[in-house]
């Protein structure tokens, strides 16, 4: 049942997403197949995990607030849309091993490192446990950049507008088997993830006309 349902919200989020103004994903050859796999994604909207879910043919995890699933009916519903819940938000050990227990099962699991949505467009630091997460489970990191739902979708907007999206996808970051250098293999992955993130970002903005103050200067793009 929440397979097919899954299924079917991707067919019309991915309608809607090109009625809106378009979707377009590149690097989609660069997801695995199977097995663990952290999506490591920048978050700029509440617009992000549906995008998401359009985006990747691969069906995708999410961890979500405990409160959300005590809503009738709407935390079935999550439920059956891949969503997990942390029991006790906070509790740093206990969100390791609720997602560390999704990959464990082979499944690939969104995690937005920055934490929360940024304020201003601009990508913001990442959170540490990252690459503990990748090291911990020998699961892969891949990098995702998500372009236009910041424009959307903003913080402090009540409703999203119709706007084109682009999903950029880099190559995976392979965690090393070497349980010598975990340590090092912790902030390597970290480190190629946020570089790969930036990278992506200042590719999705350069040239574009609509742009944030706080993107434009950070990343020091002509006015």
């Amino acid at each position: 049942m929440g397979l097919f349902l899954y299924t079917c919200s991707r067919t019309f989020l991915r309608c809607a997403f090109f009625l809106g103004g378009g979707l377009k994903v590149s690097g989609r050859e660069r997801v695995p197949a199977e097995g663990p796999l952290i999506v490591a994604c920048n978050h700029a909207s509440h617009l992000d995990p549906m995008i998401l879910g359009a985006a990747f043919d691969r069906p995708l995890h999410f961890m979500a607030r405990r409160t959300l699933f005590d809503t009738p009916g709407f935390g079935w519903l999550i439920r059956q849309h891949q969503a997990f819940p942390l029991e006790r938000e906070g509790d740093s050990r206990e969100a390791l091993r609720v997602f560390g227990a999704r990959l464990d099962g082979g499944n690939a699991v969104v995690m937005f490192p920055e934490g929360t949505r940024t304020p201003d467009g601009a990508l913001q630091e990442m959170k540490p446990g990252l690459g503990m997460l990748a090291v911990r489970n020998a699961a892969p990191v891949l990098p995702v950049y998500i372009w236009g739902s910041y424009l959307a979708w903003p913080r402090g907007r009540g409703f999203p507008r119709p706007h084109a999206l682009r999903v950029s996808i880099a190559e995976p970051i392979v965690p090393s088997g070497d349980g010598s250098l975990r340590k090092a293999e912790q902030r390597r992955v970290t480190a190629e993830t946020e570089e790969a993130l930036a990278a992506m970002e200042r590719a999705a903005w350069s040239g574009e006309t609509e742009i944030p103050g706080a993107i434009r200067e950070r990343l020091r793009l002509p006015g």
